[in-house]
């Protein structure tokens, strides 16, 4: 509780929720601040757009995880062509296929208002891990089958 030097009759409490209830000498006045209240700002340089709730461990917006994810996934697509990836490697890149496709439906389904551009982008995005899935079951296969057919 603060007072004003000035005026006797005139009490603002600063209440802990980073609101302020301020009584002068006529009527209420109940105001709240913006600070600390804002999400975190991306962590790419030059950004400043804030991190969706489901984003906020990450420090991602929208924009630079989908690119992020984008970027990863055709380094493993590229990892697992020809087949000879280990199958440890194999279960490490499912579990980041099923944990970012999570996360990126929390952030499509979580009632952000997206722009077109960004609902285009997170479908594409889906796909990208839906393509890369598909491509460890070929992976799979190709290095459980030999050329003959036959198992290895």
């Amino acid at each position: 509780m603060a007072r004003d030097a000035g005026q006797a009759s005139h009490v603002r409490f600063v209440l802990p929720a980073r609101c302020t209830l301020d009584f002068p000498r006529r009527g209420c006045n109940l105001s709240f601040s913006a600070i600390g209240l804002m999400g975190t700002s991306c962590q790419i340089a030059g950004c400043h757009n804030d991190t969706p709730p489901a984003l906020a461990e990450r420090r991602f917006c929208v924009l630079h995880f989908t690119l992020t994810l984008e970027t990863s996934c055709s380094e493993m697509r590229r990892e697992t062509a020809l087949g000879n990836a280990p199958q440890e490697r194999l279960r490490e890149i499912m579990k980041f296929i099923t944990e970012n496709g999570e996360c990126l439906a929390r952030v499509a389904t979580s009632g952000l208002h997206l722009t077109d551009d960004l609902k285009a982008r997170i479908l594409s995005t889906f796909l990208t891990l839906m393509n890369l899935r598909e491509n460890l079951d070929r992976s799979n296969m190709r290095s459980s089958f030999g050329r003959s057919g036959h198992i290895r």
